[in-house]
């Protein structure tokens, strides 16, 4: 049995080993990218960007594109329905790989036939992949779902579909959209899509650091999202010191964006760093009165020297 961490995808020119940092909405922001990177993320990938507000310039977009040196390979996810508009924003991104989202569950998402609606119609899929291939000239992976409905495994469809429009990779998610994040993700169910399939599967769903030895033959690697936040060291393999985590966190947060956001950030991640740490529900506190990125900083290295006597 190969370790997970040595196994390698090639997305064109690129040969990515180790494990993937899945993109989560509200999370995958530049700052914590770069932080996984440190750590030992082989592959980290934008929060979703919808194609509609790239090709119409919207602010909020530049936001979620920002990426830094240190992501090669540089990739951004992109979520819609329209291949037209998937080909004119593929000729106007700056990265290395394009991510298309065919998976998310949220209603907001899925009544736009956008995300996991597409489960439902796996030949569109397949032309936006081909359309994205043709505006870009880069590699293109698919995230999606065993399926929209409860017991209606129609992932294999859409992966037969984006395959022969030419995506380099689908990350499989082992739930159906129907659950959202409820319920025990089904590792077999997918290892048995993946048998069947030549595009390499990507696995992704409740993993954590227990997992990372586990038979995972048949994937072409494994994207890791929630247990990304409580343990950022569950990449390399080395437990990280949740002070050190919590300090570089902020700092990278102040580089890139604004005093509220950093610490608003802080406050939502601190939750995870600091959840089973003795001290840690004061420490949750001392950071929730924060107003700027240096008293978050002030504050974290006081605990640690307390803690640490």
């Amino acid at each position: 049995m190969s370790s997970v961490r040595d196994k390698t995808v090639r997305l064109g020119e690129h040969a990515v080993t180790g494990l993937w940092l899945a993109p989560m909405a509200g999370y995958t922001d530049v700052a914590f990218r770069k932080l996984a990177k440190e750590y030992g993320a082989a592959l980290t990938v934008t929060e979703m960007v919808s194609v509609r507000g790239l090709v119409r310039g919207n602010e909020a977009t530049e936001f979620l594109l920002k990426t830094t040196d240190i992501e090669k390979p540089s990739c951004v996810q992109l979520f819609g329905n329209n291949p037209e508009e998937f080909f004119r924003a593929a000729k106007i991104l700056d990265c290395d790989v394009i991510d298309i989202n065919m998976g998310c569950p949220m209603p907001k998402i899925v009544k736009n036939g956008d995300g996991s609606a597409l489960l439902d119609s796996p030949s569109l899929a397949g032309d936006i992949v081909r359309a994205t291939i043709d505006g870009s000239g880069k590699p293109v992976t698919v995230k999606t779902r065993l399926g929209r409905r409860m017991g209606e495994l129609t992932a294999d469809k859409l992966i037969e579909c984006v395959e022969k429009a030419g995506a380099a990779a689908v990350t499989l998610h082992g739930r159906y959209a129907e659950q959202r994040y409820a319920g025990v993700s089904d590792r077999a169910a997918c290892a048995e899509i993946a048998k069947r399939h030549g595009v390499p599967i990507v696995y992704n769903g409740d993993i954590c650091a227990e997992d990372i030895n586990g038979d995972f033959d048949c994937f072409g690697a494994v994207a890791v999202g929630r247990a990304a936040l409580s343990d950022i060291g569950i990449f390399s393999g080395v437990s990280a010191n949740p002070f050190d985590v919590a300090i570089r966190h902020i700092e990278l947060l102040k580089k890139h964006f604004d005093g509220r956001y950093a610490v608003n950030q802080a406050r939502k991640f601190f939750v995870h760093y600091f959840k089973s740490m003795r001290g840690g529900k004061s420490i949750r506190a001392a950071v929730n009165s924060a107003t700027c990125p240096d008293e978050v900083i002030d504050i974290l290295l006081e605990s640690r020297q307390k803690i640490c006597l």
